[in-house]
């Protein structure tokens, strides 16, 4: 009888990301699409409304305030999470073993993906992500079954850094 390895765990000073080959690509594939999310020039209204959550409303009483904010800080915010959805390529290419900050670009990178499928899926909060919870797996959709994993990969990443 095996026991079980988490997917993210603490090794030394620093952690390894220890996914199988396959889930390794699922998630490789996942960071392709974001990142052509974020870096669509053409502003497409579909592809703005899935990556509205990954930059919240700062101003929400004030939309000329907010108009400015979103056009110093949007760039910044893009690049910053371009750079996560790189650190996790090198991670899942390479041997696994990241420091604390990559790790915490991993768990930003992950979020950002979930953030994106729980757009998809309709869930605004708890209340509706609970929701997709009570569904049985033999009727889960493909981006309920992606939102399940990568939620259990966070919980991984985040919970690796409490773990001796």
């Amino acid at each position: 009888m095996s026991r079980f390895r988490p997917p993210v765990r603490r090794k030394g000073e620093g952690f390894i990301i220890d996914l199988g080959d396959q889930e390794a690509e699922v998630v490789l594939h996942l960071v392709d699409e974001l990142r052509t999310l974020l870096t669509n020039t053409n502003s497409e209204p579909a592809a703005e409304a899935l990556t509205a959550r990954l930059f919240p409303v700062v101003h929400p009483e004030n939309a000329e305030m907010e108009a400015e904010y979103q056009r110093l800080m949007r760039d910044e915010l893009v690049q910053s999470k371009l750079s996560a959805l790189s650190q996790v390529e090198a991670a899942l290419r390479g041997n696994g073993r990241v420091n604390e900050s990559q790790l915490l670009a991993f768990m930003q990178a992950v979020n950002s993906i979930r953030l994106v499928l729980a757009v998809m899926l309709g869930i605004a909060d708890d209340e509706s992500a609970e929701a997709i919870d009570g569904i049985s797996e033999l009727a889960e959709t493909h981006e309920q079954m992606l939102y399940h994993y990568l939620s259990w990969l966070l919980e991984h990443a985040v919970s690796s850094q409490f773990r001796p």
